[in-house]
């Protein structure tokens, strides 16, 4: 009986403080903040890196793509391919994140958008475009659910 109200003791405050799974999600999400996520898309985007930007696909492994005015839901191979065409005709001359906006709680969502100034082959005049990324946190990440390429 003593051994029980010792245990009983021991694992109540445990309880207390041990957060439930959705909060521990938004706990988690806040120390991986979707700036630094659009960060990182935009490094790999800034490095013409096609299948790492398709490997942060979500679990289902579709994005919803606008690229050239033709909006899909692709598959992320599908994604990547559509990438490379785009980098193999498009040098990157700058790419940064602009903004950054958390526009849900449950599960996490939110979009960011990078400036990407590259110029076409063969063509010496440079020109930017917006890059709008939907994002969703999803397990341990933050996953992209949209990418959209606005003139």
């Amino acid at each position: 009986m003593i051994r029980f109200a010792v245990l009983l003791f021991l694992a109540v405050p445990l309880i207390l403080v041990t957060p439930s799974p959705a909060q521990a999600q938004r706990e988690t999400a806040v120390t991986v903040p979707l700036e630094v996520f659009v960060q990182r898309v935009a490094r790999l985007w800034a490095n013409a890196e096609a299948g790492g930007i398709a490997t942060l696909a979500p679990a289902d492994g579709r994005i919803l793509l606008e690229i050239g005015g033709e909006t899909s839901a692709v598959q992320a191979r599908h994604a990547a391919a559509a990438f490379r065409a785009l980098f193999a005709d498009r040098q990157s001359i700058s790419v940064r994140p602009a903004r950054v906006t958390i526009a849900g709680d449950s599960p996490p969502q939110g979009f960011g958008e990078i400036s990407w100034t590259f110029r076409s082959r063969g063509v010496s005049n440079p020109q930017t475009q917006t890059l709008y990324i939907g994002a969703v946190w999803e397990g341990r990440g933050w996953r992209i659910t949209e990418l959209r390429l606005i003139p």
